[in-house]
């Protein structure tokens, strides 16, 4: 079965399970129908050898058509002389502007003298500031269903589905996430990767804007890893990241219910088909809460 009919399969299940919205389902199908309408490129045509050039060749303008045309050669010379004449006339002019201070001829200047340009110092210096976004709270917005399980609920679930769906996929484009905190939508971001040894890894990530908090954190973003490990079992992990020091993580943490200490100890989760476990992860810039998932 070609790689793009299974594509489309895969996108109407999601479609059907809600993971794809009606316009992402349509923009993506059109991408799949797109790639699959593309013929191959075809081959290069085989490029004919050049033949070398001949060293007592007579110039073209020796040739029997050019010699009957005098009248054109001669004016083509004068253009041709004209064009290196009137460069050095221009700029002879300008430097003998320059000579007199460089100031402007009123006539030509509309009768007053041009204000001199700005440099690009000073109109950085005046440029205005731009203003930081509003910060933007989701602690209503991203809920747990059981924080001591890992187990989002709501438009968390919802976002970590999605995510899902686009690393299926292998891309992000054209799946966004809305929440009503932000005026516009939020774009995923999708890397999948297959190692030597045939592992399979699909990595999809959604950035939050800066500014967002989470119940007094810094949120950064949420990500989603699947590992496929051909004959062997695989791995499922959410992730939310902070930019913020793991202890105020999990203080924080603990505070809404999670039991997660920080790495390399882990709190066991239960589930009905895989163990898992969550752990509090130090990483560059700050921090992340980190539910795994293993069969």
């Amino acid at each position: 079965m070609s790689d793009w009919i299974e594509q489309l399969e895969r996108l109407t299940q999601l479609h059907k399970a809600g993971a794809l919205t009606d316009q992402e389902f349509a923009a993506q199908k059109a991408r799949v129908l797109a790639m699959a309408d593309t013929p191959d490129a075809p081959a290069a045509a085989p490029v004919a050898p050049v033949a070398p050039a001949i060293p007592d060749a007579a110039p073209a303008w020796d040739s029997p058509a050019y010699a009957e045309e005098p009248a054109r050669r001669t004016a083509m010379g004068w253009a041709l002389l004209a064009l290196p004449v009137a460069a050095l006339l221009a700029a002879a002019a300008w430097f003998g502007s320059t000579l007199v201070g460089g100031k402007v001829d009123p006539e030509l200047s509309g009768g007053s003298i041009a204000t001199p340009v700005a440099s690009d110092a000073a109109l950085a210096s005046a440029a205005p500031t731009q203003e930081a976004p509003l910060p933007a709270a989701l602690d209503g917005s991203l809920a747990f269903a059981a924080a001591n399980n890992c187990k989002a609920a709501g438009a968390l679930e919802a976002i970590y589905k999605k995510l899902d769906s686009a690393a299926d996929l292998g891309s992000g484009k054209g799946i966004t996430v809305r929440l009503d905190a932000f005026e516009n939508p939020l774009a995923l971001n999708v890397k999948n990767s297959i190692a030597a040894d045939g592992m399979e890894t699909k990595h999809a990530w959604l950035r939050f804007p800066e500014g967002t908090t989470w119940h007094g954190l810094k949120l950064s973003r949420l990500t989603s890893t699947a590992t496929i490990v051909p004959e062997s079992d695989g791995g499922y992990e959410r992730t939310m990241t902070f930019l913020d020091q793991p202890d105020k993580v999990r203080t924080t943490l603990a505070r809404l219910g999670f039991g997660a200490p920080r790495a390399p100890d882990y709190a066991e989760l239960s589930d009905d088909g895989c163990g898992g476990s969550m752990q509090i992860v130090a990483i560059s810039g700050g921090s992340a809460l980190s539910c795994n998932w293993g069969c």
